[in-house]
């Protein structure tokens, strides 16, 4: 092997991630990558490692790693875990077989390897700009055409993906949702009434959905985690796979919608015609079933971004969790069959 450079040390630390430091220690990924990499990559003799995102105490931490060898330049994301997620891995595998290649118009980035002694997880960097940066932006054939190519891939991964993960019951989301409710109540947090009015609204519109069939779902689904390159639609982000009402998606991606337009436009509704877009694409792929439990999903995700906002204690987000509660509130008055 070629003698290795280790200019740039990445120095970053998370006691909840035991791995952490090894795992973005250049020398260190250098011992680990020549078993792991494509023989056709060449010998490596440049690592570089840069952090792109850490909440130290969430578990996780994903970082690009640039690699110069004796064949060029390549680029992967590494992701490591405060636990064993060789799930993930095997996951991206069967979803890429199951026909969303790196290739193909609907994809998922290519899994490389998972380094179990650095519980790492390590996948192709997918080159493409982030849908957020479409939707935000001031051109309305842009926000359509964005939320029209998200439509399409989340469709199609709800028709052919396998199932795989634990299966997300609406009686495990109720748990989850009183969770959501106790945590105002239980730490004093302002709007405690109203989010107990939201759960209560949740578990009396609970009890008239009726059944639906579950397929794969993402858990996370949102611009986001949507990446768009000429010709291909790329979706990153696995860690929280599952089986589960595909109206939980579709949910996601409706209220990330409303909270991008209330934290950079001003407003839950600055960016409701890119959702009509959204919304509609999917429907007429054959799925207009997911409807009816839409209000609920959508209501309960309300929930759960307030409660995400309030536990900040800053004004902006106390501010963003009240107008979360009230759009759930209001969708349940007037959206839920």
């Amino acid at each position: 092997m070629s003698k290795l450079d280790f200019s740039e040390l990445c120095l970053v630390s998370d006691p909840t991630i035991p791995m952490l430091q090894k795992a973005c220690d250049p020398i260190v990924l250098g011992e680990y990558l020549p078993e792991a990499l494509p023989s056709e990559w060449g010998a490596i003799r440049n690592v570089r490692v840069q952090v792109l995102r850490h909440r130290p105490g969430k578990g996780r931490c994903t970082f690009e790693v640039t690699l110069g060898t004796t064949r060029g330049c390549y680029s992967l994301i590494g992701k490591v875990y405060a636990a064993d997620r060789l799930d993930v891995y095997q996951a991206m595998e069967e979803i890429r077989r199951a026909g969303f290649g790196s290739e193909d118009e609907f994809a998922i980035p290519r899994p490389v390897a998972f380094l179990a002694p650095l519980r790492l997880l390590l996948y192709e960097k997918v080159p493409g700009t982030r849908c957020t940066v479409f939707l935000l932006g001031p051109n309305e054939s842009d926000r359509a055409l964005a939320a029209e190519r998200c439509a399409r891939w989340l469709a199609r991964f709800h028709s052919i993906a396998p199932r795989l993960g634990q299966v997300f019951r609406l009686s495990d989301q109720l748990i989850s949702l009183e969770g959501h409710w106790r945590c105002f109540a239980d730490n004093g947090f302002p709007f405690a009434d109203k989010a107990g009015r939201l759960f209560d609204q949740l578990k009396a519109t609970a009890l008239g959905l009726g059944a639906t069939e579950m397929c794969a779902g993402h858990g996370m689904y949102t611009c986001g985690q949507v990446l768009l390159a000429e010709g291909r639609t790329v979706t990153v982000d696995w860690d929280t796979y599952k089986v589960a009402d595909p109206s939980h998606d579709v949910a996601r991606m409706l209220v990330y919608l409303k909270r991008m337009g209330l934290k950079h436009l001003g407003s839950v509704h600055a960016l409701d015609g890119a959702a009509e877009v959204f919304l509609k694409t999917y429907v007429a792929t054959g799925r207009s079933y997911v409807t009816a439990h839409l209000a609920f999903q959508k209501a309960a995700i309300c929930l759960e971004g307030a409660k995400r906002d309030v536990v900040k204690q800053t004004r902006e987000r106390r501010e963003r969790a009240e107008a979360m509660l009230d759009e759930g509130l209001r969708i349940l008055d007037q959206e839920a069959n």
